[in-house]
């Protein structure tokens, strides 16, 4: 069964209303409306487990076909040739990231375990992944950077099942760096001894300078932790913070996106594991806490479906997630993408207008681009040095530094950028 729903609902801009607009069993607070829904996708809910959205379409990876497949609001229009995984992400550039290789993996250079599809799907590049520990995932997050370019490349993040470990993987020009892979120990900020879950996922983007990552310590904070992760002094990943994110439940999933000069995080909500979602102003807290002044941060929810007896349609899905894209129209609108694997892929138009609480700065001004033999910073105000990945300074002051090819961390004013120069 199909939904083609047209929102009829009055946009209010500003603060969100909490009276919900209504289309069909579909409700959603006043700043979002419903485009579209598609239910056709709900029978491939246990072998295409993720999936992401642009340009109106969802890319979902089957592994039980080894196909992507390729779906719209009025039904699938066409298939990709893949692999047996389930991951399946995109990067800035908008290239497709697909796991080829099953579970579990012991990752060696003989073998092919990722495929990189151009954006504009005319390249496709195999290459295996080396260097990296055993491990199982499930699910990747956003990649960082464009993984075909071949100055600067993408930054693809990824945990370790069953060890507290976050594996950093620069790839340029669509061949993984093996000698600036590398692999981090994570400690969780919850004390608590465990691992990356399956569904947890990893992301980054360029122009913001830290790691996001889905606390996978459900039971202990039933997963209302997004954790921010940044630079410490030495160049590795540590603990910022907490994104705040009201209303949180445990299902895996959520992006981030700038419009009109302001950053959003849309997260998923909800009950027992539904399929509702919330979009909050970005900042971030030392709490995973929930607090009631969070709640002013948060500018729109599309709650879960319900059947005609009121009941959650859609439930017990934590393994599957809950998966979201986004894409800016204007300074005031945006399209929000989700997929619900035991569900529906649908379309939302998000309306917002600067208002209310102010977000916490998260972005740097300036810009640190590693190139062939060189690094080069861009829009700093203040002190400006250089550092290789062992600690030692390298330059002061200087805004274009020549050096050998490798990895290391530049400081903007005490802000730490990790950067590979080829």
């Amino acid at each position: 069964m199909k939904k083609q729903l047209l929102s009829a609902a009055l946009m209010l801009l500003g603060v969100v209303a909490l009276s919900p607009s209504v289309d069909a069993k579909s409700t959603m607070d006043s700043t979002l409306s419903l485009e579209w829904m598609n239910t056709d996708v709900s029978t491939l809910e246990t072998n295409a487990r993720q999936a992401f959205a642009k340009d109106g379409k969802f890319y979902l990876q089957n592994k039980a076909t080894s196909k992507i497949e390729v779906w719209d609001g009025t039904g699938k229009l066409s298939e990709i040739a893949s692999g047996g995984g389930t991951n399946i992400t995109t990067d800035d550039a908008g290239n497709i990231i697909v796991r080829l290789g099953t579970f579990n993996t012991n990752y060696v250079n003989t073998r092919n375990e990722m495929r990189i599809i151009s954006a504009d799907g005319t390249k496709t590049v195999d290459l295996p992944l080396s260097g990296i520990p055993a491990n199982r995932a499930d699910f990747w997050g956003h990649v960082k950077g464009n993984v075909l370019d071949a100055t600067t490349g993408g930054m693809l993040y990824m945990g370790v099942t069953w060890y507290p470990n976050i594996v950093e993987i620069p790839i340029i020009n669509g061949a993984q760096d093996v000698t600036n892979t590398y692999t981090y120990h994570y400690t969780s900020p919850f004390g608590i001894s465990g691992n990356i879950t399956t569904t947890t996922l990893m992301s980054a983007w360029n122009g913001d300078e830290h790691l996001s990552v889905l606390s996978p310590y459900i039971t202990k904070t039933n997963c209302n932790s997004i954790e921010q992760l940044g630079l410490d002094t030495d160049g590795n990943w540590v603990h910022k913070g907490f994104y705040i994110t009201p209303r949180h439940n445990g299902c895996s999933g959520y992006t981030l996106f700038t419009m009109g000069g302001q950053r959003f995080i849309v997260y998923s909500t909800g009950s027992n594991n539904a399929d509702g979602f919330s979009i909050a102003k970005v900042a971030v807290k030392d709490s995973s806490k929930f607090e009631d002044t969070d709640e002013n941060y948060r500018v729109g929810t599309k709650y879960a479906e319900t059947g005609d007896d009121g009941k959650v349609t859609y439930a017990n899905n934590a393994f599957y997630g809950n998966h979201f894209s986004a894409e800016t129209i204007s300074d005031t609108e945006a399209y929000i993408y989700q997929y619900f694997p035991k569900g529906y892929i649908a379309k939302y138009k998000f309306t917002y207008k600067n208002s209310g609480v102010k977000a916490v700065k998260s972005t740097p001004d300036y810009k640190v681009i590693g190139r062939n033999g060189e690094i080069t910073v861009t829009g700093a105000n203040g002190n400006i040095e250089v550092y290789t990945i062992g600690g030692a300074l390298i330059s002061t002051g200087a805004a274009s530094v020549n050096c050998a090819p490798g990895l290391y961390i530049v400081k903007v004013n005490g802000q730490a950028t990790k950067v590979v120069v080829k």
